[in-house]
């Protein structure tokens, strides 16, 4: 602590403006010290030709020729493979990305081959590996054929790599795997956009199971609902801090950024119009922010989404590969040797008609029972709010674990309330059981509290997982936990709360009774306007399917198979029993995982790449469990008979 008096007086002294050395004020020195600092240092500004000359070289280097061995166009043939250049190219440049950025992301459209790129890009890396799917696509020996990711392995001869599927216990398995045994050196996983949230269980496994590993991803739809999903694949296999594909290094920053403007614009245009006062007052602060103006113009808001979804594609096309039939189509040299695939039409709507009266039903169902302050109030699935007795809670009142389960339960019942407009969306058949179940599982509830004595129990891991689990998934758990309810098994993800202590006890409870009674009234409704019995969405389905079929657009066009398709089981469940009355022996229908045998049903008669062709069936009815893997390029349509709320399902 010596000396400091002294120190300071010293530095004080430096300061005055008679001892201050000139620097800026001489003209000729501020002009030199201005050109060292924005040539020579971190400062220096990017010219436009230094820009062009690094986004060249960039560009060069990813699409540099790599050449590929010739025993893997040797194995190719011998298995029976046509070589297409478009995948050659894939597989080089796909090389030439992992040598740069330690991963790759191959994105083509759905049916020109990622999985044979992938087999053709490990065969090339000489390593071990390990290939990760969904179950359906693991594959197997049947009526003496392999199928799925086991006839790729065997195709491209990776003898020593294991295929491991998606579920948790298996992604647990396999990072026991790699880290005792370190010889694994790649990691192949299908339908990656699966571990799009970052959030859960199953993508920390997989991310550890990749560390320090070659990456290769395969996905046809890699942006899903934000620029989060698409990171998330990322960091996979890039380190977000040490990154090349931004002049920044930081693409952790590149990305908060996207999600930060991403969410403004998706709440102006969501909010803008919205009865709700407080949402539009909140979509006007984001347009405030974003344009320095109090009046919304909508086209702006869509023209800067599309700068966003370019910039975005900018950064990731380094990594990535995305071709689809236009690109192909429109390459010189692609197009010599893909005249075979399919023309893709504009899809064209179905409607169908209502009754004045179904058609009163049908806005009220939407609108007045399950929108947005709507009476379905899902009492159960938001208990906190009862207990505090207050609806809208603000975050800053709350800790940090109160704030989360307020916003995890008020999630829970959001969405709850689309599930059913997307079951009543989707047909009467589904809307009618997802009510009947919903109904089950609020009376088991109210039983319980009737029976503990006031004690009610919500399951938080249920809570957790609608951000990992589908739809139909989802409603199978509430089953699972209603049921738990009447038998008294426990869980460690248990929250149990003492309705008795509730704030508002009397709501709690009267709104659950009140649900019920909403849920009686809509099946009454139902019975009585005769949707289900005679359903106008399945008469016009069935007369648009009779037409599909007797289609030919070229004389010698064989008769043409139809794949329809649902996101609900239910839906597909109600719509089987349906069609089958009408197109006896001529449906296959799958509904839930899919067996050995059932598969090669479906690829005998509707894969053309099959060996044993098979025409026993001309319809295909499914859930999206077919929409991974499986090539159905004998049909000549698609239906889908739900709004495509997500167009990536489609």
């Amino acid at each position: 602590d010596y000396g400091t008096n002294e120190a300071e007086q010293y530095f004080d002294e430096l300061w005055k403006p008679e001892n201050s050395v000139k620097i800026t004020e001489d003209a000729v020195f501020k002009r030199e010290l201005i050109e060292v600092l924005t040539r020579a240092t971190l400062l220096a500004e990017v010219t436009p030709y230094e820009a062009f000359a690094f986004v060249l070289k960039t560009y060069l280097e990813l699409h540099k020729p790599v050449s590929l061995k010739e025993y893997v166009f040797q194995l190719l043939e011998a298995k029976g493979y046509r070589k297409y250049k478009y995948q050659i190219d894939a597989v080089a440049q796909a090389l030439s990305i992992i040598e740069q950025n330690g991963g790759v992301i191959i994105s083509d459209v759905v049916g020109l081959g990622k999985s044979i790129i992938a087999g053709m890009v490990a065969k090339c890396l000489n390593k071990r590996g390990i290939i990760i799917c969904p179950p359906a696509l693991v594959g197997g020996l049947s009526n003496g054929e392999w199928t799925g990711w086991e006839k790729y392995k065997r195709d491209f001869e990776l003898h020593d790599w294991e295929i491991r599927s998606v579920g948790l216990e298996s992604l647990r398995s396999t990072l026991n795997l790699v880290q005792n045994e370190k010889d694994y050196e790649v990691i192949i996983v299908d339908e990656a956009h699966r571990f799009r949230n970052q959030d859960t269980e199953a993508y920390e496994i997989l991310s550890n199971i990749c560390r320090d590993k070659i990456v290769i991803l395969l996905t046809a739809t890699p942006f899903n609902n934000t620029p989060a999903d698409i990171f998330s694949m990322l960091k996979l296999f890039i380190v977000p801090g040490k990154s090349n594909l931004t002049l920044s290094n930081n693409l952790d920053d590149k990305f908060r950024q996207y999600s930060h403007v991403f969410k403004r614009l998706s709440n102006i245009k969501k909010n803008h119009n919205s009865s709700d006062r407080k949402k539009r007052e909140s979509a006007l602060v984001d347009y405030k922010t974003l344009f320095g103006s109090d009046k919304i113009d909508l086209k702006k808001v869509t023209e800067r989404a599309k700068y966003l979804s370019r910039d975005i594609r900018n950064v990731i096309s380094q990594v990535t590969i995305r071709r689809n039939r236009i690109d192909l189509k429109n390459d010189p040299e692609y197009s010599k040797e893909i005249y075979e695939l399919s023309e893709v039409k504009d899809p064209i709507e179905a409607f169908f008609e209502l009754t004045p009266e179904q058609s009163a039903f049908y806005d009220r169902v939407i609108k007045e029972f399950f929108g947005e302050g709507g009476r379905f109030t899902g009492a159960i699935y938001r208990p906190y709010i009862y207990e505090a007795g207050k609806i809208d809670l603000p975050e800053d009142k709350l800790g940090e674990e109160e704030n989360r389960e307020a916003l995890m339960q008020k999630n829970l019942y959001d969405f709850m309330r689309r599930l059913l407009v997307k079951r009543f969306e989707s047909s009467f058949g589904a809307f009618e059981q997802s009510i009947k179940n919903f109904r089950s599982i609020t009376e088991k509830v109210q039983q319980f509290i009737k029976n503990s004595g006031g004690k009610y129990i919500l399951d938080r891991k249920l809570i957790d997982q609608i951000y990992e689990l589908d739809e139909d998934e989802i409603a199978e758990k509430l089953e699972e936990f209603a049921e738990r309810l009447t038998t008294g098994v426990r869980s460690r993800h248990d929250k149990i709360y003492d309705v008795n202590e509730f704030a508002e006890k009397d709501k709690f409870l009267s709104h659950i009774q009140n649900d019920l009674e909403l849920f009686e009234y809509i099946l009454r409704e139902l019975k009585r306007l005769k949707l289900v019995d005679n359903d106008p969405k399945l008469a016009r389905l069935s007369k648009d399917l009779a037409q599909i079929m007797k289609t030919r657009d070229r004389t010698n066009e064989p008769a043409r198979k139809v794949v329809i398709f649902s996101e609900y089981t239910d839906t597909v469940k109600y719509v089987e029993e349906y069609l089958e009355k009408k197109f006896p022996g001529q449906l296959i229908s799958v509904k839930g995982d899919i067996s050995k045998g059932k598969a090669i049903e479906v690829i005998s008669n509707f894969d053309t790449t099959y060996k044993n062709q098979s025409n026993k069936y001309q319809i295909l009815l499914a859930t999206d469990k077919m929409s991974e893997g499986f090539n159905l390029n004998r049909a000549g349509a698609v239906i889908n008979l739900d709004i495509p709320w997500n167009p990536t399902r489609v």
